[in-house]
C-alpha cells in the first residue's frame, strides 16, 4: 500500500482550527511533562551561501508515534523555481518503526508555529486585544494573522513588510477577515500601542538588530517566532514574563546562540501551560521568543493523522 503523502491542499481539507491546533500543542506539552512524550533538541546547519538546514525529532507513547521533520531554507530558492522553505515531516509507528505518513513540511511548520504563539497568547495577551502588528509578510505572517484573528476580537492589523507585494496580499487577507489593515514603513510606529505583536521576519532580511522591545505597550504581548534576530537582545529584559519554547533546548545551545541573554528567560512554554509562571504584570509587556521545538511538530502531526484517519 502506498505511503500517504499529505500535501497542502490535503491538509487544508482537514479543517484544523486554531483552537484545535493550540489544544493539541498543550496536550503534547502535558504529555511530555508527565513523561509520556519526549523530544531531542533542534539540530541546525548553515552553509556559506546562506542555506539554513534543520531537523527535529519527538515521540509520543500512546499512540506510539515518532515524528521527524527535516527542513531547508534557501534564499536563492525562489530564483531557481523552488520554495524559499521546503521540507518533509516523516511519521513512524514508534513501536514497530513502520512509516505511517509523509506530511508537507512548510504547511505543518506554519500551523505549528502559529499554534505555539497562540498557546502563549491565550495566557499572556489582553483577552480583548484589538490591534495586531505583524513584522514580516510571508508564510508565518499569514499563519499568525489567521491564528490571532481566530483567538481574539481583533479590529486592526498593522503590517511592516520588506516586499510590497507580500505586504499588500497580507492586507487583502486581513480585510477579508473583516479587519482594517495598513502597511507601515516604520516598525516603531507599527508596534507602539499594539496589543499583540508578531515578529516573523526571515533570517536574511536585516543584518543588525533594530527592533526595541521598549516600544511595546504595557500589558501587550509579543511573539517572536523568528528567534528575535531583529530585536535588541540587550533590552529583552523589558519583557516580563519572557519565555522560550523549551528551556532544555536553550541550555543545550552555546551561550552566544541562546535567545535570551543572562539572567535568561522567566521559563518556558511548559511552565506557562502548567501554571508555574506568574502572568500578572499589567505594567509590563510579555513575550515568547522561540526557535521551534519538536513537541509542536509532534502535536500537529498527531492531529493531522487523527483527522486523516491514519492513527487513533
Amino acid at each position: 500500500m502506498p505511503l500517504p503523502h499529505l500535501n497542502p491542499s490535503d491538509l487544508d481539507a482537514l479543517g484544523i482550527t486554531t483552537q484545535a491546533a493550540c489544544d493539541a500543542v498543550e496536550t503534547v506539552i502535558r504529555a511530555a511533562d508527565a513523561g509520556r512524550a519526549a523530544s531531542a533538541p533542534k539540530s541546525m546547519l548553515t552553509r556559506p551561501d546562506g542555506r539554513y538546514m534543520m531537523a527535529t525529532m519527538a515521540t509520543l507513547d500512546a499512540p506510539p508515534l515518532l515524528v521527524v521533520k527535516t527542513m531547508l531554507q534557501n534564499p536563492a530558492g525562489p530564483a531557481e523555481g523552488h520554495r524559499y522553505i521546503d521540507g518533509i515531516v516523516t511519521v513512524l509507528d514508534a513501536a514497530s518503526g513502520r512509516p505511517l505518513a509523509l506530511v508537507d513540511g512548510p504547511w505543518l511548520t506554519a500551523h505549528r508555529t502559529a499554534a505555539v504563539s497562540g498557546v502563549a497568547a491565550r495566557r499572556l495577551a489582553p483577552p480583548d486585544a484589538r490591534i495586531l502588528t505583524i513584522l514580516g509578510a510571508g508564510v508565518q505572517a499569514a499563519s499568525h494573522l489567521a491564528a490571532m484573528a481566530a483567538l481574539f476580537p481583533l479590529r486592526e492589523v498593522r503590517i511592516v513588510g520588506r516586499t510590497p507585494g507580500n505586504a499588500a496580499r497580507l492586507a487583502v487577507t486581513a480585510r477579508a477577515l473583516g479587519l482594517s489593515a495598513s502597511i507601515l514603513p516604520d516598525p516603531q510606529e507599527a508596534i507602539e500601542g499594539a496589543d499583540i505583536v508578531v515578529s516573523a521576519m526571515s533570517r536574511d532580511t536585516a543584518p543588525t538588530a533594530r527592533i526595541d522591545p521598549r516600544w511595546l505597550a504595557p500589558g501587550s504581548f509579543a511573539a517572536l517566532p523568528d528567534l528575535g534576530h531583529h530585536w535588541m537582545r540587550a533590552h529583552l529584559g523589558a519583557l516580563a514574563p519572557l519565555i522560550v519554547d523549551d528551556t532544555a533546548q536553550e541550555q543545550a545551545q552555546p551561550e552566544p546562540s541562546r535567545l535570551v541573554p543572562d539572567p535568561g528567560p522567566t521559563g518556558d512554554l511548559s511552565d506557562l501551560v502548567r501554571g508555574r509562571i506568574d502572568t500578572g504584570a499589567p505594567d509590563r509587556a510579555s513575550g515568547l521568543v522561540f526557535r521551534g521545538h519538536a513537541t509542536g511538530d509532534l502535536a500537529l502531526a498527531w492531529l493531522v493523522l487523527q483527522r486523516a484517519g491514519l492513527c487513533g
